[in-house]
């Protein structure tokens, strides 16, 4: 079986969706299928195939540099794309990295079957767009998801005409197309973001522990409203800054337009903790970072299978998080880590900050937890997919 992907794909990328497709594609090479990954690269560099191996090629081809991106890379290198897509037995589009081409071989008779797997909503990224314009948002997010809303709303419609399955990454998430788009849930599988759970497993143990005596907090995303940063950064102040205070560190990874103004917030209401804003880093410092944390801070709004969340329960660690459809999805019926509110969300924390017991107690149930996102499990599942449209 050759299965074509288009995507996006490290290092070119930030985010769950080109880390899930290196993730799904490799592990769909191990399991005996040969894979060809498409995806767009800055356009000054040529056209060419790296990473191949035996079973698993990477295709890079130049992008423009306009928004949208996907689309022009797609455009302007159709019928490179076409000749490899042509000769796969199935073709598996990620979200709106698929639009327009999916529509283009559909309306040109192409007989090749088509997956289409949703990694979001774009009618809830517009909602938290909106109610963020003065909250902390950029001029990119409002290009992107809100005038730019007509574009990716189309592309959900134009997928769910023209694809042969469609997949959503989490139940959560099937649940809101159902409403949104009037797709029932049957014609809706449900398969979530996979993550290697053995590579993070085998890191969580050779990675030395800290020995400072510090409960070391972690979070990583960008840094804007929908994610929850600023909620986190009052929870933390009113925490340390209580009389009896706590021995904690915070370290916070990524970038947006709120780094400013948690930069400020820190000097001015957190200086009695250690507290970093340490913007981007490469993927394994971050892995190496989660693995000696001791507790997941994750306050996020909204999500839909977040590839982060996963990685650390894959480590045994405690992820507070609020009680929210994606978050009980991930970490289950695990109430001592499902804040109802920033106050409930402060209680469970002040809980875990203060019992190591309980740390790894909560670290070792979301852990078994974990095996329902493995690479191999996940590939399985699209295999099958796969060999039902053949």
């Amino acid at each position: 079986m050759r299965v074509g992907i288009i995507s996006e794909y490290p290092p070119f990328s930030f985010g769950g969706i080109g880390t899930f497709t290196r993730n799904l594609s490799a592990a769909l090479a191990t399991e005996g299928i040969e894979v060809v990954v498409v995806a767009g690269r800055p356009t000054k560099s040529p056209a060419q195939i790296l990473g191949k191996t035996q079973r698993l090629r990477i295709l890079w081809v130049p992008r423009g540099p306009l928004l949208p991106r996907h689309m022009w890379f797609q455009l302007t290198n159709v019928d490179l794309i076409s000749r490899e897509l042509s000769a796969c037995d199935v073709v598996h589009g990620q979200d709106i990295y698929a639009f327009p081409l999916l529509q283009l071989f559909k309306r040109k008779g192409l007989k090749t079957p088509w997956v289409i797997t949703f990694h979001t909503n774009p009618q809830a990224e517009l909602h938290f767009t909106l109610n963020s314009v003065m909250k902390g948002s950029s001029l990119t997010d409002l290009v992107t998801y809100g005038a730019g809303f007509p574009f990716w709303d189309m592309a959900v419609r134009q997928h769910i005409k023209y694809a042969d399955s469609l997949v959503s990454v989490s139940g959560s998430l099937r649940e809101e197309l159902s409403r949104g788009y009037k797709v029932s849930n049957e014609r809706l599988k449900v398969i979530h973001t996979c993550v290697s759970t053995n590579e993070l497993r085998t890191l969580e143990v050779s990675t030395p522990s800290r020995s400072t005596g510090t409960v070391g907090l972690f979070y990583a995303g960008r840094l804007y409203y929908r994610k929850g940063i600023l909620q986190l950064m009052r929870i933390v102040a009113d925490i340390v800054n209580q009389p009896q205070g706590r021995n904690i560190s915070l370290n916070i990874f990524g970038r947006g337009p709120l780094e400013p103004v948690l930069k400020k917030y820190v000097a001015d209401h957190l200086r009695k903790a250690s507290v970093a804003v340490r913007g981007h880093v490469d993927r394994a410092t971050l892995l190496q970072e989660l693995s000696t944390s001791d507790i997941v801070c994750f306050p996020s709004l909204y999500e839909a299978c977040p590839m982060s969340m996963i990685e650390a329960i894959s480590m045994g660690k405690p992820v507070l998080a609020f009680d929210l459809p994606f978050a009980r999805e991930i970490l289950g019926d695990t109430d001592e880590l499902l804040a109802t509110n920033a106050d409930d969300f402060r209680v469970k924390l002040v809980r875990l900050i203060s019992s190591q017991n309980e740390r790894m107690r909560l670290g070792r149930r979301v852990l078994k937890r974990s095996n329902d996102f493995d690479t191999v499990k996940i590939a399985r599942e699209y295999r099958k997919v796969y060999e039902e449209l053949i």
